[in-house]
């Protein structure tokens, strides 16, 4: 019986033959298995192979570089010279210094055989970046250049081996072949990201339904950022990887935007699945001014941005604040004008505070932190406290959260809903004001003291009247007597000298509205004349 190491010497010769002849991986595999090699076993031994081909390119390289730096040292007469040999080779290795990107490596032009980069340092450069070679047959290979993986029409991943879904499932397809499956059809799924926008360091849920799974071993999203790929994450059909039901047919998992380089204020990233579906997500840093609804551009025509006032003293005033704005959206775009131009909104939640010390101060963070805010905006203060619908300034409006809109706003321009906002909203105090107005009656009040007694017989008497239902019509009387009657279209005060009587005199005052709506109000006046 072959002992261990001779079979393992065996199996080696055996694909070192027959691979030099061209014949494929996958064909060497298929007859080593079927003469009783163990799979896995096969599988580490074909691997095996391809990294001794990398490292016998790295020696060859590193070899013709020992040669051209023997050659270099050999061209001038060592006899009788070594000092001044040693410091030439010294000055010409410390002249021009920088990074052989072939083995990463700092040295001189000279001792560099292959890619060198001019004064850099070999960390700095990409090409010295250490991650994960997948090589054109599909095998993983640990600890690789950047660079010595790309020269070898490989695929390079920044990540260890062991952390990407392709290299931990053994498969006979080529990497290549197998994101082709996902890539390279159109239109074969649907992607969702939630949430639309998020803060840096926060989670973002990717997930990928595909119409047909079929061939799909694996699922990769790419992140993009100006069209360079930043991160990559595998999606997941297991059932743990907040993609629901393990082989429901969704592919999902949660990508955390810590992965990208800090920055300041707003970042737009692609999020790519296949050829022609993506979608864009926005991360903000020091920024509070987040985008919802729909997907951010800054090119598009209309901006609304919520604020909160008075949320302060809820203990849960931002989530609470969400679901006011939530709710507000799902009013405004019930609308048809609305609806039919809901791709060119940009909507802002400003959480930057719950409540703002004036009107200036949040316009001044609204300038700072949403992007090109301009006086075309809509702000909208939602305000617990406030029970109607009140404009601040041109195109900043305060609002109680529960409000409506006319049906009349369908008919108008959005523009114009912008500039008079107000004209369009119903809040449910208003509303409520809108049902009780035509039965509410008039108000009378009485400013003349009627708990003392009264010395003269001239008493003047002051009051007022008002109405919702215009105009009023009023009339006083002095114990059954009609002594003053008159119509007013606005509220009134009404100044009267009476002459009363020795003793109790009563006084009635009767108001009637355009509802032929009543109102009474009777006075007793004391008059004691000695």
């Amino acid at each position: 019986m072959l002992s261990e190491n001779k079979i393992d010497k065996k199996v080696k010769e055996y694909i070192n033959e027959h691979l030099s002849k061209g014949y494929s991986k996958q064909a060497v595999k298929e007859v080593l298995i079927n003469h009783g090699y163990d799979a896995l076993y096969v599988n580490n031994s074909l691997r095996r192979h391809s990294e001794l081909q990398f490292l016998k390119k790295s020696a060859i390289i590193a070899s013709l570089l020992l040669i051209i730096s023997i050659f270099a040292f050999n061209i001038i007469p060592l006899k009788n010279q070594p000092q001044k040999i040693t410091a030439y080779a010294a000055a010409q290795s410390n002249k021009g210094e920088g990074c052989c990107t072939s083995i990463c490596q700092q040295a001189s032009k000279n001792e560099c055989y292959g890619k060198f980069a001019q004064g850099k340092n070999c960390i700095e450069l990409e090409d010295c970046n250490v991650g994960c070679c997948i090589d054109k047959e599909g095998y993983c290979l640990v600890n690789y250049l950047y660079g010595n993986c790309m020269n070898g029409n490989a695929t390079y991943i920044n990540k260890d081996c062991k952390d990407i879904i392709f290299c931990t499932n053994i498969t006979d397809k080529s990497y290549k072949s197998r994101l082709y499956n996902i890539k390279n059809k159109k239109g074969i799924g649907i992607l969702a990201i939630e949430p639309i926008a998020g803060y840096y360091k926060s989670y973002f849920n990717i997930k990928y339904y595909p119409y047909d799974r079929t061939d799909i071993n694996s699922v990769i999203a790419e992140i993009n950022d100006n069209e360079k790929i930043i991160d990559s994450i595998a999606l997941y059909d297991d059932g743990s990887h907040n993609d629901g039901v393990k082989n429901d047919n969704i592919f999902a998992n949660n990508w955390q935007s810590s992965k990208i380089s800090a920055f300041e204020g707003f970042k737009k990233l692609d999020v790519e699945v296949a050829t022609n579906i993506k979608k864009s997500i926005v991360v903000l840093n020091n920024n509070k001014c987040l985008p919802i609804y729909n997907e951010w551009n800054q090119n598009k025509k209309y901006n609304i941005i919520f604020a909160a006032d008075n949320y302060k003293n809820f203990s849960d005033g931002y989530y609470r604040f969400e679901s006011d704005v939530n709710n507000f959206l799902s009013i405004l775009f019930s609308i048809d004008k609305f609806i039919e131009n809901r791709e060119n909104f940009n909507i802002y939640r400003l959480e930057q505070s719950l409540s703002y010390f004036n009107l200036q101060t949040l316009l001044s963070v609204i300038s700072n932190s949403c992007p090109s805010y301009s006086s075309k905006d809509l702000v909208v203060i939602l305000d617990n406290n406030e029970d109607y619908c009140k404009f601040e300034s041109a195109r900043v409006v305060r609002v109680n959260p529960q409000v409506t809109l006319y049906k009349n706003t369908t008919n108008a321009e959005i523009n114009e809903v912008f500039s008079n906002f107000c004209d369009y909203a119903i809040t449910a105090k208003e509303f409520a004001d809108d049902i009780l107005a035509p039965i509410t009656p008039p108000k009378i009040v009485v400013h003349t003291l009627t708990n003392i007694t009264y010395n003269v017989s001239a008493v003047n008497l002051l009051f007022s009247i008002s109405a919702l239902n215009y105009p009023i019509n009023y009339s006083l009387f002095v114990d059954n007597s009609l002594t003053l009657n008159k119509i007013s279209n606005e509220e009134i005060t009404e100044s009267i000298v009476l002459n009363l009587k020795n003793g109790t005199n009563a006084v009635l005052i009767i108001g009637t509205d355009k509802n032929r709506n009543s109102a009474f109000s009777q006075v007793l006046l004391n008059v004691t004349i000695k």
